[in-house]
């Protein structure tokens, strides 16, 4: 992993910092590999555990979400104050737990309590790496280098598809969380022993002093900025049509085109990949190269091609053949994914030393309850009610309890909840694709304030 130029601080030589990016880009790898490997069990999961799409996007959604943002709050006040690489390293080994206890989970109530435990160990990830990244590297270049952590999240969404998709289908869902965990809890130990707390305001022309402005203060003063309002939502509503596709496309490969778990999950992994590699990438390095010149560009990259992923994903659902989809579905991922990057260093920018945790704790928080939280819970619960409307044989929920067929039905009901099921849920992502031009006009407003904002500066009370 390459060192990224544009680093302050003697105590740091570019070998460490090399091998820092390296670890946090294998936490990151594995946090998404987690996300997506459940995106591709989640139809074992459905049959093994018999629940209905809505309650999926709970388990996908809410029930990671809600405590992903609360405790997010108390890690970033404590990432102001104690040692950030300690905080990552303690969080990646609660992930590593929780995800193991999922495989034993044998109903819905426990699996959801242990995937609130995961949200719980993701919640100390993004916030400390923030403020690591900003104490680290200069201003213009605290894109590109959340840009090569992030770029862990294709590797590992990848990986765990494909790795999910093919355990579900030869193997168990179980094994796959089991493996993973343990993957986790190695991570940990690696980065207990390896990183290093540097010291804070490192890389700002002004070190930070003082002790850091109460949570209060920097919410207020984050937030008087009309700018990074507009970013806010945006990155919402961005995050809520990225989660709630992501979540359920595998379901949705295996329903409307009557392929296996591997199968969906390697395209999961081809989609994912390659959406999520090339507009990191784009993002990161190309608007940050734009955002050298006009800062504007941090909201205008972002506004367009967000407007433009949801063109291609409602042409994409609707494909009849899965190669003509994938090939839409990659152009749609690329651009979905370009907002990411710029946001979180948008957020870094507005900011001093004292104050990035907490700023990039505002952002998770905003992706954590409106993108996880809503995006695959309301994906669910459109897809049940589009297949309660598209089924014509009867009271769907009756007849297709879970959305499945009974035991021993009659082969014409087996394929009409099959139908209804796989009609609902192709109808449900265009909708919630839609919501990506909602963000995307967030993100054309922002521009009208951002280079204003960005010069603005906390004055403390006295």
């Amino acid at each position: 992993m390459p060192a990224i130029e544009g680093t302050v601080g003697q105590l740091y030589s570019k070998g460490y910092r090399a091998w820092m990016l390296t670890v946090l880009f294998a936490m990151n790898a594995l946090n998404l590999a987690d996300r997506q490997c459940m995106a591709a069990v989640s139809q074992a999961i459905k049959l093994d555990l018999r629940i209905t799409d809505a309650q999926m996007g709970i388990l996908q959604g809410f029930g990671f979400a809600i405590f992903y943002s609360l405790f997010g709050l108390a890690i970033a006040r404590a990432a102001e104050r104690f040692s950030r690489t300690r905080i990552i390293a303690a969080s990646i080994g609660l992930f590593g737990v929780m995800v193991s206890l999922c495989s034993t989970a044998a109903s819905f109530a426990r699996l959801l309590l242990f995937r609130v435990g995961v949200g719980v160990g993701d919640a100390g990830f993004g916030p400390p790496v923030s403020s690591l990244i900003g104490d680290h590297y200069k201003v213009d270049r605290r894109a590109a280098a959340m840009t090569v952590i992030w770029l862990g999240g294709p590797l590992g969404a990848a990986g765990g598809a494909t790795f999910g998709g093919w355990m579900a289908e030869h193997h168990s869902w179980r094994g796959a969380f089991l493996i993973l965990g343990v993957v986790g809890l190695c991570v940990a130990a690696i980065a207990f022993l390896t990183l290093r707390e540097p010291r804070r305001g490192m890389s700002d022309p002004v070190a930070t002093t003082g002790k850091p402005p109460p949570t209060v203060e920097v919410l207020k003063f984050l937030l008087s900025k009309r700018s990074m309002r507009h970013f806010l939502v945006g990155c919402g509503l961005a995050a809520a049509a990225m989660q709630g596709i992501g979540q359920f496309f595998s379901q949705f490969m295996v329903r409307n085109y009557h392929i296996g778990s591997t199968e969906a999950g390697g395209l999961l992994a081809l989609v994912g990949g390659i959406g999520m590699a090339s507009g990191l990438s784009l993002g990161g390095f190309g608007v940050g190269r734009a955002g050298r010149s006009d800062k504007r560009w941090y909201a205008w990259a972002p506004g367009a091609t967000l407007i433009l992923a949801a063109l291609f994903f409602a042409i994409g659902f609707d494909q009849p053949t899965p190669a003509r989809a994938v090939a839409l579905l990659i152009a749609a991922h690329i651009a979905l994914f370009v907002y990411y990057t710029p946001t979180l260093a948008i957020a870094q920018n507005m900011v001093d030393a004292s104050m990035r945790a907490s700023s990039g704790f505002l952002v998770a928080a905003v992706i954590g309850l409106v993108g996880i939280g809503f995006g695959p819970t309301i994906v669910g619960i459109l897809s049940d009610a589009y297949a309660a409307h598209s089924f014509t044989l009867g009271h769907y929920g009756t007849l297709c309890p879970k959305g499945l067929p009974p035991p021993g039905a009659a082969v014409s009901l087996v394929a009409a909840c099959r139908d209804a099921s796989a009609t609902g849920l192709r109808y449900a992502l265009m909708t919630t694709a839609l919501v990506a031009v909602w963000a995307g006009v967030h993100y054309f407003l922002a521009s009208r304030d951002v280079r204003a904002d960005l010069e603005k500066v906390y004055v403390p009370r006295h």
